[in-house]
């Protein structure tokens, strides 16, 4: 049972759950399931991407570094 647990939507219309528990709780996932799943597609895909970019902060690499992959190649058919 959690100690203590506040659950809104705030004023840029994002969803803002926490909860205090103790440390036998911890196992019990039902929180986070519930999160996630109040959140839209884009929500996700958004928090996902945070995550990316801490991470690549976190490490001290080049942002740069995630822009999308692009492969470029010239495909000729041969004569004869």
């Amino acid at each position: 049972m959690p100690i203590k647990e506040a659950k809104y939507i705030d004023k840029n219309n994002r969803v803002v759950m926490s909860q205090l528990t103790t440390i036998e709780e911890q196992g019990n996932r039902s929180f986070d399931i519930e999160f996630w799943q109040r959140l839209t597609d884009e929500q996700r895909m958004q928090a996902v991407w945070d995550l990316v970019v801490f991470d690549y902060e976190l490490k001290g690499k080049n942002l740069n570094e995630l822009r999308l992959q692009r492969t470029v190649e010239n495909l000729r058919r041969r004569e004869g």
